[in-house]
C-alpha cells in the first residue's frame, strides 16, 4: 500500500465532499495522553468494570470501599487536565472551517472536539464535564479545566472518604438544587443520539472513521450504514482497518499525523 497516494485520494474525496462525517474512537484521544478503556494498560486492567462501569457497581463501591477508587479518581482528574486537543482534533475542527466536514460522532466523553472547534459534536457515550441532575434531569457543561483544579483541591482537603464527601464534589443542580453526576453512560444505560448519529452517517457523502477499533456498538455500524446509503469510507487507524468490508481508503497511520498530511493535502487542491 503507498500510504502517500491514499492521502492525496482521502484529500481529493474530501475536497469535493458536499456533507462530511467523522466517527471518532479512543484512538484519536490516546495522542491526547488519554489512556483508552480497553487496551493494554487501560482503565480495565487497574479496575474490574463490574465495580465501577455500572451505576450499581459504582454506588457499592464508593459506599463500601471509596478508599479504592480515590487513587485512581485522582490519576484520571490529572490526566485530563493535563489533555490538550491534538493535531486530529484541530485538523477536525479546521475542516469544518472549510466548510468540509458537517458532524463529529464521538464515542469518547473528554470534550477534545469542542474545544477544538468542531460545533456538531454528537457524543454518544456522554461527556465527562457536562454534568446531568439525578432529580430533575437537567444538564450543565462545566469547563474543563477550571472544574478539575476545583474538584482536585476538594479531594485533597477531604479527610474521610465516604459516598457523601464524593457526592459533594460535584456542584448541585441550578435548578433544583439536587445531587449531580457526570452525564457519562455507563454499562447497562442507554447511549445517547443514536438516531442523530445513524442520520447523520446516512445523509454523509464521505465519512471519516479515525481511531475507532470498530467493537463498540452501536457506533461501530455507522460506516455501514454510511456506506449503504453510498458515501465513501475512509479509515485512519495505525493498528487495523476494522472497517475493510467498506472502506474506499485506509491510512494505517496515527491520527495526528495523517489528519495534518490529509489537511495538507486538501489546501494544496484548494490553491
Amino acid at each position: 500500500m503507498n500510504t502517500e497516494m491514499e492521502i492525496k485520494k482521502a484529500a481529493n474525496i474530501l475536497a469535493n465532499a458536499k456533507r462530511t462525517v467523522a466517527s471518532c474512537g479512543a484512538g484519536i484521544s490516546a495522542e491526547s495522553g488519554i489512556a483508552t478503556f480497553r487496551d493494554p494498560g487501560g482503565v480495565w486492567e487497574k479496575l474490574n468494570p463490574a465495580e465501577v462501569g455500572t451505576a450499581d457497581g459504582l454506588l457499592s463501591t464508593l459506599t463500601n470501599n471509596p478508599h479504592k477508587l480515590m487513587p485512581f479518581f485522582i490519576e484520571l482528574l490529572e490526566t485530563f487536565q493535563n489533555a490538550e486537543p491534538n493535531p486530529a482534533h484541530l485538523a477536525l475542527g479546521e475542516l469544518e472551517r472549510m466548510g468540509i466536514l458537517q458532524t463529529v460522532i464521538t464515542q469518547n466523553i473528554d470534550n477534545l472536539h469542542i474545544e477544538a472547534g468542531n460545533t456538531d459534536v454528537i457524543e454518544v457515550h456522554g461527556n465527562g464535564f457536562r454534568i446531568r441532575c439525578i432529580s430533575c434531569g437537567g444538564s450543565e457543561r462545566l469547563q474543563r479545566k477550571q472544574i478539575i483544579k476545583d474538584t482536585l483541591k476538594k479531594v485533597r482537603d477531604i479527610k474521610e472518604f465516604t459516598l457523601e464527601t464524593i457526592v459533594s464534589l460535584l456542584p448541585p443542580c441550578r435548578n433544583c438544587l439536587a445531587p449531580t453526576r457526570p452525564d457519562v453512560v455507563m454499562f447497562g444505560e442507554m447511549v445517547k443520539d443514536v438516531p442523530q448519529a445513524f442520520d447523520a452517517a446516512r445523509k454523509s457523502d464521505v465519512l471519516l472513521a479515525i481511531g475507532t477499533s470498530g467493537t463498540v456498538y452501536p457506533a461501530a455500524h455507522l460506516p455501514f450504514h454510511a456506506k449503504e446509503s453510498g458515501a465513501k469510507v475512509i479509515v485512519v487507524n495505525p493498528n487495523e482497518n476494522a472497517f475493510s468490508a467498506v472502506s474506499d481508503i485506509y491510512i494505517p497511520m496515527k491520527a495526528g499525523a495523517a489528519m495534518e498530511e490529509i489537511i495538507q493535502a486538501i489546501r494544496r487542491l484548494m490553491h
